[in-house]
């Protein structure tokens, strides 16, 4: 069932796999960006995710004020509501400069604190086919 969806993001929640799902389609400009993210948010607080997957393949680039913005205000919000989580997939962008703004951001991230599995995959098939395993 998809719970959110604009032209530069879709978020679909499958209740059978408890698996969230979040596409992004296009670049997405600052507010829009922000908006998506903080319904990340929402869906955690809203429906019971075990399995979390995130499609970065059509991604681009995100600003350097957004990512200072996702590191310092979202992601507390982020790990707080995390704890249910069991797996989280993520597939890269297929855009080399999103991938470089991708890690930019994810290297000043404490993963350490997370109690489940985190994976980077290059298809999204292999992340998916990882998730329900």
């Amino acid at each position: 069932m998809i719970i959110y969806k604009k032209d530069y993001i879709s978020i679909a929640y499958y209740e059978a796999e408890k698996l969230l799902e979040v596409t992004w389609l296009a670049y997405a400009a600052s507010a829009a960006y922000r908006e998506a993210m903080l319904q990340y948010i929402e869906a955690l607080r809203k429906y019971e995710v075990k399995r979390w997957l995130e499609d970065h393949r059509q991604a681009r680039v995100v600003r350097l004020s957004d990512q200072k913005w996702t590191i310092e205000e979202w992601a507390p919000l982020f790990f707080q509501e995390v704890k249910s989580l069991e797996k989280i997939a993520r597939v890269r962008s297929t855009d080399i400069s999103a991938r470089i703004s991708s890690e930019n951001m994810f290297r000043y991230l404490d993963y350490s604190q997370f109690q489940y599995g985190l994976m980077e995959f290059e298809f999204y098939g292999e992340a998916r086919n990882w998730l329900l395993a």
